[in-house]
């Protein structure tokens, strides 16, 4: 049976906020969502409380696999969804108050995407905020077309035409059901690095228009402690893979754009520093300091990185980013690795 709104939740181990997020969604059901969730092999409490959820909520679908990932736990909930439209929301996040109301009151259907605001807490629960609807703006043309470049732009001096914090992220937003069956969109399984980034740019390649809704209808839980800040060990490959992801995307879907190919070049730098980050300088990296500056050395020198500052300028990133590459591009590893130490103490 077909209804308005899908919502995909992906589910592991997330026994601690998961009553808020299923609440925070229950609690607006007017007969015409569905929530759709998706148990991906947890180890806690989480599967129990799904169960009993859906036996309380007829809105309710629970699915339970194996542990495969969020990237194939969001597929599987795609594949089952319904609504016209689709609405992805992280375990522990929180969709605001009146949301499901004013999506289907102001979601225009021949638009392929409509974004909205966000807002992030680090609290219990948000303090939630006055979500009435401060504008609407449509995209077209010419500001698609940005909007396909703004995806993986990260350069200091560009103006996104909607803020990066939430262009490639696969919440906040809602995506027209027909539109990713159309052209079968999906998360690539075998990304699990950006992989948001890269289901949103590959399927903005076939945007047509855009909405957005000045209205903050989503809660986004922050944490220290989130899979972006740990020390990652095998980095490297999950990087390789997503690099390789993009580059497909730009043979495939924007062949004849010079920006994007350029964006390109600096979205291979940028993957660099993630590396490095989250690699050699790492406080929580267990090897001795020669170890961990080889790891650096081997990036610079591998297959992937090398030659990267040739065609590259390291000052085009926010200044952070700015200061990282330049360490980087000279070798600074001694100022990399004190930095790593002084992160971690704030």
């Amino acid at each position: 049976m077909s209804c308005g709104i899908s919502f995909i939740i992906p589910v592991y181990n997330a026994e601690n906020y998961l009553r808020q997020t299923l609440d925070s969604i229950v609690k607006q059901d007017d007969g015409n969502i569905e929530i759709i969730c998706v148990n991906d092999g947890s180890t806690d409490n989480s599967f129990e409380m799904l169960e009993s959820y859906s036996q309380q909520y007829a809105c309710i679908h629970v699915i339970s696999q194996r542990n495969s990932g969020i990237t194939v736990a969001r597929n599987v909930g795609l594949r089952q969804a319904q609504g016209d439209w689709i609405c992805f929301i992280d375990d522990d996040d929180i969709l605001a108050q009146g949301a499901v109301n004013l999506i289907e009151n102001k979601a225009d259907p021949t638009c392929q995407i409509v974004y909205f605001q966000y807002s992030p807490f680090s609290t219990d629960s948000p303090n939630q905020q006055d979500n009435d609807v401060k504008g609407i703006q449509y995209f077209t043309e010419v500001q698609i077309r940005h909007i396909q470049a703004d995806c993986i732009n990260r350069f200091r001096s560009n103006k996104p035409v909607i803020p990066h914090s939430v262009l490639p992220t696969p919440w906040a937003k809602i995506y027209r059901h027909e539109f990713l069956q159309n052209f079968g969109f999906h998360f690539r399984d075998e990304v699990t690095h950006e992989e948001d980034v890269v289901f949103n740019f590959e399927l903005l390649s076939k945007v047509r228009k855009a909405m957005q809704i000045d209205s903050i209808l989503y809660y986004y839980r922050w944490s220290i402690s989130s899979e972006s800040h740990r020390y990652r060990p095998q980095i490297l490959s999950s990087v390789n893979k997503t690099l390789d992801a993009y580059k497909e995307i730009i043979q495939q879907d924007y062949p004849q754009r010079k920006d994007i190919a350029e964006l390109y070049r600096y979205r291979v730098l940028w993957e660099l520093l993630y590396c490095i980050y989250l690699g050699p300088m790492h406080a929580q990296n267990p090897h001795s300091y020669s170890q961990r500056k080889l790891e650096f050395i081997n990036l610079l020198n591998g297959p992937r990185f090398k030659g990267i500052f040739s065609s590259v300028s390291t000052l085009r990133f926010e200044w952070p980013q700015a200061t990282l590459s330049t360490l980087i591009k000279y070798r600074q590893f001694w100022l990399l690795n004190l930095l790593g130490k002084l992160k971690r103490r704030i």
